[in-house]
Formats: structure tokens, C-alpha cells, sequence
């Protein structure tokens, strides 16, 4: 009883001692959470809207065609672009994506004409311009098959800011190429207003055109 007594005495005289130093940790504890969130989110928020900035690209890189052999994509200046980096033996990603731009322009109807989809392949050393314009055309004629050589496909990635890789293309006729699964939807300035990343549904396409088809 007395050691409690004493035990008593001793936290009534310094409970407030014992409340402002905790009363201090907590705040300084809380405010330290908050600067963090704010940092945090300042770095989400540059992520997500930092699109690349491909306007000059567009007017420098040339592309093959089977009846062009300079191909600049600044001539669609005006129109919406969607563009898409694959290569025509992909197994998967790319006639997926090719079959949602499809989708995606028998939907639009006539604000379709204001759209031009292009398909880039960055397989430089198989994909000829014949063979880029055939695989796109069993899609949809609408859609524009492009290629190029090794200096132009590392000059435009580059301004995408995507990666790609021939892989073991030296030893494997077959290799396989690793690039991109996004597709860029290019507004009427030239300006990246949307990538839409692989798997979304091909409506997402069709709803950011009309989104910029009511704001243009």
C-alpha cells in the first residue's frame, strides 16, 4: 500500500511532464506523416500525367511504307493518332491491340475519319514495309503499318520513352522482341493526351476520342 501510495504521488506530480512529451512526439510524429504524404503524392501525380513529350519526334523521324520511302507522322497533324509500337510475329499483345483499335473505329462511325491509328514495328530487322502493311490491313485497312531503320525505331522509342529489345536476334532466327504494350492517343496538336495500358477494354479507346472530340 505505501509503495503504492508513493507510486500515486509520484505520477499525479509529473503527469503533465508525462502529457506534454507525449503530446510533442505525436504531433511532431503526425506532422512528419503528413510532409510524407504530400511528397508522395507530388511524385504519383508527376508519374501518372508526365506524358512524353513526342511533338518533335513526329516531325523528324521518317518511316518506310510499300509506296513511300519517307514517312513523317506530323502530316496527321490534325487528326487523333493512335499509335502502337509492336512487331508483326507477336503472338499476343499486339492482334489483340490491333482487334480493339477495330473495335474501336466501327464503333466511333464517322468520327472515326478524324483518327489515324499507326502501328510501328520496331522488328527492324524482319518486318520489311510490305510485310508490316499486309499485317495491318488484315485488321483494318484504316490502320497505317510503319517501319523504319535501326537509327529511326531507337530515335522515336526514345522519345516515348519505351524500351526494346530483339532478343537473341543474332542466334535465333525465331527471337522474340520485347517493346511497349501501351497505346499513345495523340490529340490534334501532336500532344500525348492518354496512354492506355494492355488489358483495359478497347471502350477505353473509344471514349478518350470522343472526350477529345468534345473539347477540340
Amino acid at each position: 500500500m505505501r509503495f503504492f501510495r508513493q507510486f500515486l504521488i509520484f505520477f499525479g506530480e509529473n503527469t503533465s511532464y508525462f502529457y506534454e512529451r507525449e503530446s510533442n512526439v505525436i504531433i511532431k510524429t503526425m506532422f512528419r506523416l503528413v510532409i510524407q504524404s504530400f511528397i508522395l503524392s507530388a511524385v504519383l501525380v508527376q508519374n501518372i500525367y508526365a506524358m512524353p513529350d513526342v511533338s518533335k519526334a513526329l516531325h523528324e523521324v521518317s518511316f518506310f511504307s510499300p509506296t513511300e520511302k519517307s514517312v513523317k507522322l506530323d502530316r496527321y497533324e490534325g487528326k487523333v493518332m493512335l499509335v502502337f509500337f509492336g512487331y508483326t510475329h507477336c503472338p499476343d499483345i499486339c492482334p489483340t491491340t490491333m482487334l480493339d483499335i477495330r473495335k474501336s473505329l466501327i464503333e466511333l462511325g464517322d468520327l472515326a475519319k478524324r483518327v489515324q491509328p499507326v502501328f510501328i514495328s520496331v522488328d527492324h530487322q524482319r518486318d520489311t514495309p510490305e510485310i508490316v502493311s499486309k499485317y495491318v490491313d488484315f485488321f483494318d485497312k484504316r490502320i497505317l503499318g510503319l517501319t523504319s531503320s535501326k537509327e529511326m525505331i531507337d530515335r522515336i522509342t526514345k522519345y516515348f520513352k519505351i524500351p526494346y529489345e530483339l532478343v537473341d536476334s543474332k542466334n535465333n532466327p525465331n527471337y522474340i522482341v520485347e517493346h511497349s504494350s501501351n497505346l499513345y492517343v495523340i490529340d490534334e496538336n501532336m500532344v500525348v493526351r492518354r496512354i492506355i495500358p494492355n488489358g483495359l477494354p478497347y471502350t477505353e479507346i473509344t471514349k478518350t476520342i470522343r472526350s477529345l472530340s468534345v473539347t477540340n
